[in-house]
This record gives C-alpha cells, structure tokens and sequence, in this order.
C-alpha cells in the first residue's frame, strides 16, 4: 500500500506543483479551485450535481463520446463534496481504465478507488502548502482545515500520510502530535515538520515550471511585467518568443545611465506610452 501511496502521490504533485508555479499561486494563498476549474475548463469535464437516497453514491463519472461528466451529492456537505469532485477528478487524470467510476459511501478496496483517494487528499492538500501554512505561518488546526475547505478527519488523515512519508517516526507519535495540533499545541508537529521539511521543499523546487505560463498569467492579472521580477526580459531572443507566446502582448528595453529594464505588457489593457512610464519609473 504504501507503494501505491508513493506512486500516486508523486505523479499527482507532480502535475499540481507545475500548475502552481505555472500560474504563481503562493503556497500560503493556495486552494484546489483554481487547479480544479482550470482541469474541468481544459477537458471541457461536465460538473453536476445528483441525490441518491440515504447519500449511497457520493460521486459518478461517465466518460462517453458525448464527453466527460462528473457528479456529486447535493446534499452532503461542502468539505465533502470538494473530496469527491477531486476524487472523481482523479480517475480521470491518474487515466483509469473504463467508461464509468462510482464512489459509494462505504470504504473500498478497489485500487483505482483508493488511488483516487490519494490524488484527491493531494490536491486538496499539498504537502507544501501544508508545510507552508503550518511550520512558516503557524496557522492554527483550524485556520488551516477552514482555508483549505477541508474536514477534520481528512486534515488529520492528511498530516499523519505526509509524515508516515517522510519521517521514520513512530505511528504514535506521529498521532499525538496530530491530536495536539487539533487542540490548539502545534510544538510537537512543528517539531515533526522542522524533521520533513528539506524534504518536503526538495520535492517542490524540483519541479519546474513553464515560465512563459507564468508571465501570461501575471500579464492576464496585472498586463505589465518587467525584468525586476523576470530577469530574462533583458533578453532579446526570449522577449521575441514571448510575444510569440502571447500574441497579445509586446516587449520592451528602456535604458537609462547604465541602467536597463526588459519588459512586457498587454497591449488591449496598456498603451505603450503607459508601459514606457512605467518601466521608467522602475529605472528612477
């Protein structure tokens, strides 16, 4: 099992942690919406809701030639039905075989059912994030569940599956030190987390990420960019890619006594004449 868990959790961070650089979410700020929408945008996947008596399915996927739809109960509560819309994303993106996926209220030994467990408590969750909120902000149990929109239980499932991970520590003390976090004493899974963190941002700064994605996404939100930020707009050769990139946009050099400043900005948004002052202002 546990080679199950490394496995699934690693190609599921994988992708998610290329969408965060990607995209320049802070891990503090992090929440699955984003990557979830951006996946179910992509692959034109059909969100819906469904009800079931006594809440026996908690999700279904349905994968036809009229494309791909997932389903949710309605009635459950909003930390569960973020579980199972990753869950039922999971199938998809971790490429499981068949045309339709059930989830059922009661636990399961099916494979591809746990494999969807792990990727959903990933995406939910991430080690990073976790890392990030808890040992460097040291949010509170409770700062931590509500901001992530996620319950107790999987928050705790969560913490004792990244530490079972990392760490070769005792089941017990790894629970204790869980059970405290919970009641508001965060000094034992700090103590736990100072152990795993070398590991946990080793994993995170191997993945690279795309970086005309992130200029675009920046460009999308603020339409200006500059070499203070991305060095590599000095670069000619690249500042021509990235136009090709982004149609959208055009790219710039000011210099100024010995100083230069790259930049970029959307042209529909931004005139030139504003973005010339604003890279001027930067070289003042």
């Amino acid at each position: 099992m546990q080679e199950l868990y490394t496995r699934v959790n690693q190609v599921t961070k994988k992708k998610l942690y290329k969408f965060i650089k990607d995209n320049d979410i802070s891990t503090l700020n992090y929440n699955f919406k984003e990557y979830f929408e951006s996946c179910v945008e992509k692959y034109d996947i059909k969100i819906l809701e469904h009800h079931f008596s006594n809440r026996q399915i908690e999700g279904l996927t349905l994968i036809n030639k009229s494309g791909i739809s997932m389903s949710y109960e309605r009635e459950n509560p909003i930390v569960k039905q973020n579980f199972t819309k990753c869950h039922e994303l999971g199938h998809f993106m971790l490429k499981h075989s068949g045309r339709m996926f059930t989830e059922i209220s009661q636990p399961s030994s099916n494979i591809e059912e746990i494999e969807a467990n792990i990727f959903s408590a990933v995406v939910l969750m991430p080690d990073i994030v976790l890392l990030s909120k808890i040992y460097y902000r040291r949010d509170p149990f409770f700062a931590v569940m509500n901001d992530l929109e996620v319950s107790s239980i999987a928050l705790k499932y969560r913490l004792k599956d990244i530490l079972k991970h990392f760490l070769y520590t005792e089941n017990f003390i790894i629970e204790q030190a869980i059970e405290k976090y919970y009641q508001n004493d965060s000094s034992w899974i700090l103590l736990l987390l100072d152990s795993a963190k070398d590991k946990i941002e080793e994993e995170y700064i191997k993945v690279k990420g795309n970086i005309f994605k992130r200029m675009k996404a920046e460009l999308d939100t603020n339409h200006f960019i500059s070499s203070e930020k991305y060095p590599i707009l000095l670069n000619a050769t690249f500042r021509t890619k990235l136009q090709k990139v982004c149609r959208s946009i055009k790219t710039w050099v000011e210099f100024d006594f010995g100083k230069s400043i790259g930049y970029a900005w959307k042209i529909e948004k931004i005139s030139d004449r504003k973005a010339k002052n604003l890279a001027n202002r930067i070289l003042l």
